[in-house]
């Protein structure tokens, strides 16, 4: 399958969120689940996810974080706060009351943070391999992590298909994976100079006061499942640590994935996330 064929029968839109000219995409309907990916990322990051949730009675909505993919940039930073509060205007702006949350690293932070500032808007919270549970200090003294993080420089420096494409594959466990057509549309997102500056900006970012420590996360009261890809970057004590702090919650781990399980190993997020959102008690 490609992107595409995966994402037949979606709509895509740009809705104004807070001012702001968002790109959705939505599939199927019935009860929402709204999708946040990661730093440099876009909706496309979950072409293989939505279709599954949509299949099992879901409206599955993946949305552009401010300043990214065909979301209009903005003057000023870019800050885990301020993603935050642009995604909350998107809830506003679709008119959805209370969603389940699904973040992909840098997504997962803000869905997190949305979490605790707004518990009642959150049925259920889905993390997957999420950032914020490390400093960049910390997470950069791993030469696996530094190597991906100057791979993703590159690729916003210079984004030719090849920088693009290493940079993919330094998400996937697999890198013959990596889908060209999802090479050729990031490439083309990457291209404007505007794009690129949003990127340094995101990483330029000062977050370490909204860091998800463990005392931060047991102030949330949603039930919680964090996924993590068995190659993941962050290490399994770490999340551990950060699933253990949160008051409902539970981890499991995709093999043959790193930071994409969702898209590497769909059928298994898809499952878990679906019988997830199934439950109907308030503990895992």
């Amino acid at each position: 399958m490609t992107l595409w064929t995966d994402l037949l029968g979606a709509e895509v839109r740009r809705i104004t969120a807070d001012g702001v000219p968002t790109r959705v995409i939505s599939l199927g309907s019935g009860d929402p689940v709204v999708l946040l990916h990661g730093r440099g990322g876009h909706t496309e990051t979950f072409a293989r996810t939505l279709p599954a949730l949509a299949d099992a009675g879901h409206e599955a909505v993946a949305v552009d974080l401010l300043g990214h993919g065909l979301t209009e940039r903005v003057p000023g930073g870019y800050g885990v706060e301020r993603l935050t509060a642009h995604v909350t205007a998107v809830l506003d702006a679709l008119g959805l009351g209370q969603v389940a949350l699904v973040g992909q690293s840098l997504g997962g932070w803000v869905a997190t943070l949305l979490a605790l500032r707004s518990p009642a808007r959150v049925r259920r919270l889905a993390l997957i391999e999420p950032a914020g549970l490390q400093s960049e200090e910390e997470r950069l003294a791993d030469d696996r992590v530094r190597a991906a993080y100057e791979r993703g420089g590159q690729a916003y420096d210079a984004p030719t298909r090849e920088a693009v494409r290493a940079r993919l594959a330094g998400l996937l466990s697999a890198p013959e994976q990596v889908d060209p057509e999802l090479v050729a549309v990031r490439t083309r997102l990457y291209g404007p100079a505007e794009a690129r500056q949003v990127h340094r900006l995101v990483r330029a970012a000062d977050n370490r006061d909204l860091l998800l420590t463990p005392e931060v996360l047991a102030g949330l009261t949603v039930p919680t499942l964090l996924i993590r890809g068995a190659d993941g970057h962050t290490p399994l004590t770490v999340v551990q640590t950060a699933t253990t702090a949160i008051p409902d919650a539970r981890l499991i781990t995709i093999a043959d994935a790193r930071q994409w399980p969702q898209y590497e190993q769909p059928i298994h997020v898809g499952d878990a996330l679906i019988r997830f959102f199934a439950r109907k008690e308030t503990s895992l």
